[in-house]
């Protein structure tokens, strides 16, 4: 999937349209505080296995995160959605 460098859009921020930059966002490592990882981590201590079922489905594509970044005030909103595929390439 091919998509522009940058698309002139709302920026809910500076409240006006300005021309934005794509930016593809990675994944970040989890936080260790949370509450789930917290007990996640607890039931894995031990000689114990996994705690969940392992999924039947392996899904062949990661879904990508896409931010459009303001020129003006420089921050980073997701206004579209995040959909799967293969491969990504932003136009320039």
């Amino acid at each position: 999937m091919k998509l522009p460098k940058e698309i002139k859009t709302h920026c809910p921020f500076c409240r006006k349209h300005t021309l934005q930059k794509l930016v593809v966002v990675k994944k970040r490592e989890r936080g260790v505080l949370s509450g789930g990882q917290r007990r996640f981590l607890r039931v894995m201590k031990g000689y114990r296995g996994f705690p969940r079922p392992k999924a039947e489905v392996v899904k062949q594509t990661k879904r990508i995160d896409i931010r459009l970044k303001c020129p003006d005030c420089n921050k980073m909103h997701t206004k579209r959605r995040t959909f799967r595929t293969k491969k990504f390439e932003i136009k320039r």
